[in-house]
């Protein structure tokens, strides 16, 4: 999985990464020995690549800011979220839990996937990180992904079960923690494929260095795992989401509160499902809406490169990533700024800290509270 969006004058080949490199690995006894083929366009500033990067730069005062702000909004708003639920005792709940890790993962992509990529696509060196990062920033950046992805599920199903089946015994906090484990591990299996397939080359004549996938004489696997990790990263938790919401909405829309309710007791709770299923239809659209273009365009790539023209190749795949990095802005608020409870106690977390002057929440009385 790689999303890099690095901007070389190089000829985009069948076979080939996205950075547009084609590697030729030749099995010796002394090792694995990469010849790579490379044919710059660098003096023709006609060439369809040459434009691609031009156009790239003509755009970076616009991207970098955008990138920035994700960034600032992501890694922040991550943060609070993180720092509320860990120093409030009462919030230490199954679900709390699940919207913890994804806060966390949401974070570390953040800090990740965005200033790497950034520098990669923008720095005429190409990877200047050195070989130890490229393959240690090449396995976070999916992991947290992945991590978020089936985070994102969970709660789904969790707050299905919360709502649709409430007298069912909910999963205990022991058993969320190996959860949590098993979608850590879950994650980093499914990125070794992509991390046994980049390679660290660097080009001393030319001055750069490319860090990238490539699945050398193995076209049939790359896209039997390019389509298998897009219905298990994106497909399967899309269906997942849409069918635990479906049936919490229904839930809501049937349940009818006992006894005699007044017109404003009435008002009210017409009020409460609507927000409701607002917020139920904002996380799914969220989710679909922000990895949509970057699944899309990895699919257009997996099955012909040249479906996309190269002069724009390079900034769609920038602008593809960075809506993709944007659902680390939106988690935030739509699992925590938006319930009542939540900004309750960070008001009173604050109060306390600014009445009382002292670091730990727990000293301030706080009501439970399930997000």
């Amino acid at each position: 999985m790689n999303d890099s969006g690095s901007g070389w004058p190089i000829n985009l080949l069948p076979s080939c990464g996205p950075a547009g490199s084609c590697v030729g690995m030749d099995n010796t006894s002394t090792g694995h020995v990469f010849e790579v083929a490379v044919q710059q366009n660098v003096s023709s500033k006609h060439s369809p690549q040459f434009v691609g990067v031009e156009l790239l730069q003509s755009f970076k005062s616009l991207i970098i800011p955008c990138y920035a702000l994700v960034v600032l909004v992501g890694v922040f708003g991550n943060y609070l979220l993180l720092y509320v639920i860990c120093h409030t005792r009462k919030m230490h709940n199954v679900t709390n839990f699940f919207i913890g890790n994804l806060a966390f993962s949401d974070m570390l992509m953040c800090g990740t996937c965005v200033p790497f990529n950034l520098a990669y696509a923008f720095n005429p060196r190409g990877w200047v990180f050195g070989r130890f990062m490229c393959y240690l920033v090449f396995l976070i950046q999916p992991v947290t992904v992945y991590v978020s992805v089936f985070t994102l599920t969970a709660i789904g199903i969790d707050r299905y079960y919360a709502t649709v089946h409430p007298l069912k015994k909910r999963l205990s906090v022991v058993s969320c923690t190996y959860l949590l484990l098993g979608i850590w591990l879950l994650s980093c299996g499914l990125v070794a494929p992509a991390v046994a397939h980049t390679y660290h080359v660097e080009f001393k004549d030319e001055g750069f260095t490319i860090c990238e996938e490539f699945w050398i004489g193995q076209q049939r696997q790359r896209l039997a795992y390019a389509y298998s990790m897009l219905f298990v990263t994106y497909v399967l938790p899309l269906s997942a989401l849409c069918a635990s919401y479906l049936c919490i909405s229904v839930r809501l829309r049937n349940c009818v509160a006992p006894g005699h309710r007044t017109q404003g007791q009435a008002a009210q709770q017409r009020a409460r499902k609507r927000k409701t299923f607002r917020l139920v239809a904002l996380v799914v659209a969220a989710f679909a809406i922000c990895w949509l273009p970057i699944s899309v365009f990895n699919v257009l790539r997996d099955i012909n490169i040249g479906l996309i023209d190269k002069r724009y190749f390079l900034l769609i795949q920038l602008l593809c990533h960075l809506c993709a990095m944007s659902s680390s802005c939106c988690n935030p608020f739509l699992y925590a700024w938006l319930h009542d409870r939540f900004r309750g106690e960070l008001r009173k977390m604050f109060t306390c800290h600014r009445r009382i002057g002292i670091p730990s929440a727990n000293h301030c009385a706080t009501g439970s509270v399930v997000l």
